[in-house]
Formats: structure tokens, C-alpha cells, sequence
């Protein structure tokens, strides 16, 4: 529901640095040279000892590319690469990825000036809240707690090879990711960058109090497996009287209103703006949503209800 950006070089690189302490460079290249029969060609850039940093640190689509060209055309070849043959339901991994799979834990528990991977990576997304269903705060209670669980938007446990991939790393809440592993849908991820953010999901609702009042949430794509395979939409019915407060408000407060503020207030020579803000809070804005509970919804409505 909140789309997240790209991350700096700077953390990518500092990133980069706790995954290489962590696989070393034997194991990097066999991974490299088995993942190669069922990649697609030209996935891997710059020279041949950076191809798995650039696997490492490879941007969403890219992830997304690959595993749909996986799905479609080597998916036999990927399952023999990674897992062994078993007479059991579940295939055992195969070493060389139960070996990245395994060290997806020692690099988001690692630790730099105190602070754990888990909490930096929180933190470099600028992020305070749940970019999945944008309600639960997910801010660290300690330099080494994590408010955060990190989502292999990817499942590390089918995919092993994508389990310390950065950009397969999604900081939610632990609501959200317990209610995304149990499905078996295609999500949107909040690194997927050929969503529209503003049009492709937006709020409305219906009814006029609390007995009646309605949150609707209407989505497109895979957007819609997000809101029905993680219940969004039925946790956000609680929010009510948010919804009612906020138009109860606009109602009072019309433009008549804000005038006779002005008139009142007129030593204090506030715009339309600013008494706006004194009454509904701050216009909320893309970056805000990342801050703020519920921001999504909020600016949906302050759009509805033209106040800003």
C-alpha cells in the first residue's frame, strides 16, 4: 500500500559488505555458476567477480523478471539445482543454497556501531510503519530490536537463492507477514515500481455513523491479492470513527467556516493553509505515509473531501 524507494548506494554498499562476510567467495562462485542454468541470460552485470553482488543487491523487477522467467521455462531445472530429490512431501535443500539460505539470519542479525542489520535496514527505507497495510508502527524499540519482521517477498524456502537479496527483503509488521506466508498468491511488492501508487489502490466509504459506516478499499492487479490474501481490508474496518471524524469534520469546517477563522484570527495573519492544518492536521503527502498510520487512507479522504 506504500510504495518504498530504492535504497542509498551507500547502504546498498554497506549491504553488500555484511553479505560478503557472510558467504564467502567459494561459495559465491559455485552458487553463481549452478544458478546460471536456470537464470536468464544477461541477468548478471559488471565483471564476473561481481556477479553475485549484483544478484545481491538486484533490483525488484529484476528479481520479478527472473522469477517469472524461472516459473515459465526452468522450473525443473531450478528445483533439481536447489533441492534434492526426497521420497518426502517437502524436497531437502541442497547444501550450497541451504547455505544462503541459512545466512539470511547472520546478516540481518549483524551488527554495525550497535545497530543490527534488521534495525538499519528499517531505517535506511524511512519507514515507521507497515508499508503492507499501513497501520502498525514497525519502528525499533532498541539499537539491536527490530519493530519490523523482514518479508521475503520472494519465499526464501522455495526460491533459496534470492534469500539475501536486498531488494526480496520487505520490513512489515509481524500481522502481515504471518498472514502473507500462508498464501499462495501472486503479491505486489512494495518495490514494484510499475504500480501506480496513487491510482491503483485508493479508500472510500459509505454509511454516515458509526452503526453504518463502510471502509471501502479499491484495487487493481495484484494489488487485489495484498488487500483479500492479507485481510486488509477487514482490519481496517475498525477505523471508523477515524473515517467519521475526519468528515464530520470537513462538514463543520467548510470554507464559510475557515473565513470567519481568519476574521477571528486575523492579528495572527494565518493563511487558508494554515488554519486548515490547525484543524485537520498536515496535507498527507507520498513521504508522510511512510510515517504515519493510516496516511494512505487520510490523504484518500482529504482528496474525497477536498481539503487540500
Amino acid at each position: 500500500m506504500i510504495q518504498l524507494e530504492s535504497y542509498s548506494a551507500e547502504f546498498e554498499e554497506e549491504y553488500w559488505e555484511a553479505v560478503n562476510k557472510n558467504i564467502d567467495s567459494f561459495t559465491q562462485k559455485k552458487i553463481i555458476k549452478s544458478c546460471q542454468y536456470f537464470l536468464p541470460t544477461g541477468f548478471f552485470t559488471g565483471s564476473e567477480d561481481k556477479f553475485f553482488k549484483s544478484l545481491v543487491l538486484a533490483p525488484f523487477e529484476k528479481l520479478q523478471e527472473a522469477e517469472t522467467y524461472i516459473t515459465n521455462n526452468t522450473i525443473a531445472v531450478m528445483r533439481m539445482e536447489c533441492f534434492r530429490k526426497t521420497t518426502g512431501k517437502k524436497p531437502l535443500m541442497r547444501k550450497l543454497y541451504e547455505t544462503i539460505h541459512d545466512a539470511y539470519d547472520k546478516v540481518a542479525d549483524s551488527v554495525k556501531k550497535g545497530s543490527a542489520m534488521r534495525v538499519r535496514i528499517v531505517k535506511n527505507a524511512g519507514l515507521t510503519v507497515c508499508p503492507y497495510c499501513n497501520r502498525d508502527y514497525i519502528n525499533c524499540r532498541a539499537e539491536k530490536v527490530s519493530g519490523a519482521q523482514l518479508d521475503h517477498f520472494l519465499s526464501k524456502s522455495d526460491s533459496p537463492l534470492f534469500a539475501v537479496c536486498l531488494y526480496n527483503l520487505v520490513p512489515v509488521c509481524g500481522n502481515c507477514n504471518r498472514v502473507k506466508s500462508a498464501q499462495k498468491l501472486t503479491f505486489a511488492s512494495p518495490f514494484d515500481n510499475s504500480i501506480d501508487w496513487e491510482k491503483d489502490i485508493s479508500f472510500s466509504y459509505s454509511g454516515s455513523s458509526l452503526k453504518d459506516l463502510k471502509i471501502t478499499i479499491n484495487s487493481k492487479g495484484n494489488l487485489n491479492n495484498n488487500i483479500k490474501g492479507m485481510r486488509i481490508n477487514e482490519a481496517y474496518q475498525i477505523h471508523a470513527s477515524e473515517v467519521l471524524e475526519i468528515v464530520e469534520k470537513a462538514h463543520i469546517y467548510n470554507s464559510t467556516q475557515i473565513q470567519e477563522f481568519k476574521k477571528v484570527l486575523s492579528p495572527a495573519k494565518l493563511t487558508d493553509l494554515e488554519i486548515k492544518k490547525i484543524i485537520f492536521g498536515p496535507e498527507i503527502t507520498k513521504d508522510y505515509m511512510r510515517t504515519k498510520p493510516l496516511g494512505k487512507l487520510m490523504s484518500d479522504l482529504q482528496k474525497k473531501l477536498k481539503i487540500y
